[in-house]
């Protein structure tokens, strides 16, 4: 089982101080993304599991300093990573300001129940290709 948690300073309003994603696997086995950048570090984290970790890893699990980072403010949405046979595409949540209500919830279960989870700058909605351009480092 892999574990991940992101390192902030709860306390810092900038940013939330934030520092890094770190991940937990194999037996004592860590990685740290720390580029600063923290929609660049999950997606490097994503990567890591998609293409190396999920040969060895059956179970992924966040500890709640990730939930703790959103909550506490971090200015990033969520955007989920679908396929179909051809091609892959993010997909947003429709929601109104604040926290989903329970309809939200169940309107947008598909979005994140089937979809993998990436972040993006708070109020923006690049597609697939887009964020894979920015952030992927291969050439």
């Amino acid at each position: 089982m892999a574990f991940i948690t992101i390192n902030y300073d709860e306390g810092n309003d900038e940013n939330l101080g934030y520092e890094s994603v770190e991940i937990h696997y194999g037996k004592d086995e860590k990685k740290f993304f720390n580029s600063g950048d923290f929609v660049k570090d999950w997606f490097d984290m994503r990567k890591m599991m998609i293409t190396e970790l999920s040969k060895t890893e059956p179970h992924f699990v966040h500890s709640s300093s990730v939930d703790h980072f959103l909550m506490d403010g971090a200015p990033y949405d969520s955007a989920y990573l679908h396929f179909t046979d051809n091609s892959a595409f993010l997909k947003y949540i429709n929601r109104k300001k604040g926290n989903l209500s329970m309809d939200e919830m169940i309107a947008n279960r598909d979005i994140y129940e089937n979809g993998i989870e990436f972040f993006v700058e708070e109020n923006t909605t690049p597609t697939w290709e887009e964020l894979k351009e920015k952030y992927n480092n291969e050439k």
